[in-house]
């Protein structure tokens, strides 16, 4: 079973005071620990532990709650942490949830630096113990102190961890009474009487939410939740695990986040060129890094990949309507198709019938025209005629299953080329990928290319490769950096396509590559990094 606290980013159990005073920004005084603090430290700890949090009745509403966050995080770990962190995110968005979260950090410093100088008093007898050094502050990583990460998923995560924490029931009935007063303040409508409609209503919201995520719907879920005291938690959080619950402006906190984990990658790039492998004191900050790294990163893959799958070009219902329209469609013509093809399989079979008899027929005839010499002619002259009667209404009623088996191939005719019409309305629609769409093969060849801005040469290298750019064809500047206005002007001079990337080169540099562009240049001018504006641009200017 999965121990809540194992998982959290602010428990009190896994953080002292001097590395929270470091997250805020609070300085911190370094003072050598000695045996006596860490006895005095530990006793303290066991005894706060113990003393700080008193048994709540069973009739209190909030406790309820409360326990039922905290088993259903016992239960699912991690995942429904950052659940409950994003609804919070949410629902507590705004200079509300940046008051709440500094009070509640100064509140549990506070506590924590009064548990400290109670464990730092010195007894009546001295002892004399070497002191310690506590490292974990005081490394130095790519030639800078130790960072800790300060980005919206630590806030999330702080968040999460007051709500569920038992250890910190005040400030969780602080977040839960100030969520109160949002949905009171947010939500006008009534909310159903019986709790089969309020449950309907939650269905109705997720449907809603699956297409796109909005402040209000998330608050007026949590307040039909409240209602039902949270007994539909663990059903709702299944259905929404997969949605990413993000505010829509959720952009600007995420490329802060990205811009800091990029510079960690930085430090730890500098720092393992320096000194391989690195020492014992460092590997604790290595570490943390790494996953604050690999959290942002993470978050950055896949809520974003998730963001733009949902967000094409039309709207989402009404793509989704649509595809479904159209399968019903070809799912009809395909019954159609089969029961048609069943009867051409019939007729076929009918047919193979009719030409067996009419053989059978031709051969009868034959045989009466072998005994016309030895039967009457008046006699044979009557059973010639009703054979050619036989014949002529067999080969009517063959001539009559060959027109209905050509009708229906032009039937079928009909129906594959409509098949073909829907297929085209699907690739219109993007429902079927169209794989050279968006290809740029061959678009380049022989031309020069220079890329100033951006987030590496590698970045943009398979596109220019996939066009026909050969390597040496290819020169990437890096934006942050200030060129002379000659340096640019040779640069340009010598490629065929220039490009900037406004959003890591600035607007210096797009003023001095702008005058230097000749009449058969290209120059584009993209504002974001991602190499798919490249594609579109190349595509735009090149593909005939």
């Amino acid at each position: 079973m999965i121990n809540p606290l194992d998982d959290l980013k602010f428990s009190r159990s896994n953080q002292g005071l001097d590395e929270l005073e470091k997250m805020v920004g609070i300085p911190v005084k370094e003072k050598p620990k000695t045996a006596v603090d860490d006895i005095a430290s530990k006793l303290t700890r066991k005894a706060s532990k113990s003393g700080e949090f008193k048994a709540v009745p069973d009739q209190d509403r909030h406790w309820k709650i409360h326990k039922k966050f905290a088993d259903l995080y016992e239960k699912n770990g991690r995942a429904f942490g950052m659940f409950v962190g994003d609804l919070l995110d949410i629902i507590l968005s705004g200079p509300v949830q940046t008051r709440l979260v500094n009070e509640m950090i100064e509140e549990k410093i506070s506590r924590m630096r009064k548990a400290k100088e109670a464990s730092s008093e010195v007894p009546s007898h001295k002892v004399n113990v070497p002191g310690k050094r506590n490292s974990r502050f005081d490394v130095m990583i790519g030639g800078e102190k130790r960072i800790f990460a300060r980005n919206f998923l630590k806030r999330k995560g702080f968040l999460a961890a007051l709500f569920i924490d038992s250890e910190e029931y005040s400030s969780y009935k602080k977040l839960i009474r100030q969520i109160e007063t949002v949905c009171h303040e947010e939500i006008e409508e009534s909310l159903p009487e019986t709790e089969e409609k309020r449950k309907e209503a939650l269905q109705a919201i997720i449907s809603e939410l699956k297409f796109e995520i909005k402040a209000h719907d998330v608050i007026k879920a949590w307040a039909l939740l409240e209602a039902d005291c949270f007994k539909n938690l663990d059903w709702i959080y299944n259905e929404t695990k997969s949605f990413h619950l993000v505010r829509p402006n959720f952009y600007e906190d995420l490329d802060k986040a990205y811009r800091e984990g990029k510079k960690l990658i930085k430090l730890l790039k500098e720092e393992f060129e320096k000194e391989y492998p690195p020492e014992d004191e460092k590997q604790d900050a290595i570490v943390d890094y790494l996953g604050d790294i690999l959290e942002v990163y993470t978050h950055h893959h896949f809520v974003t990949k998730y963001f733009h799958q949902t967000r094409p070009g039309i709207s989402l219902k009404e793509f989704v309507m649509t595809r479904e329209e159209m399968q019903e469609k070809i799912d009809d013509l395909r019954e159609e198709t089969e029961e048609l093809k069943t009867m051409v399989r019939q007729l076929n079979t009918e047919r193979d019938n009719m030409a067996s008899e009419i053989r059978s027929l031709k051969n009868l005839n034959e045989e009466l025209k072998q005994k016309i010499d030895k039967l009457d002619p008046a006699e044979v002259q009557k059973q010639l005629k009703i054979a050619e009667a036989k014949v002529n209404a067999a080969m009517k009623e063959s001539q009559a299953v060959e027109e209905e088996y050509n009708n229906l191939r032009d039937d079928l005719r009909k129906l594959d080329d409509e098949n073909q019409e829907l297929v085209k309305k699907l690739q219109q629609l993007h429902a079927i990928p169209d794989e050279n769409a968006y290809s740029v093969e061959g678009l380049l060849i022989g031309k020069r290319v220079a890329i100033f801005g951006g987030i590496g040469r590698d970045h943009y290298l398979p596109i220019l490769e996939e066009a026909g750019v050969e390597d040496e064809d290819y020169e990437w500047y890096e934006g942050y950096h200030t060129i002379s206005q000659a340096r640019t002007a040779e640069i340009v001079g010598r490629c065929d396509l220039v490009v900037v990337v406004t959003a890591y080169a600035g607007h210096l540099l797009l003023y001095q590559v702008r005058p230097c562009i000749k009449e058969h240049q290209h120059f584009f001018k993209i504002h974001k990094s991602g190499a798919g504006s490249l594609r579109k641009e190349i595509l735009r200017t090149f593909k005939k």
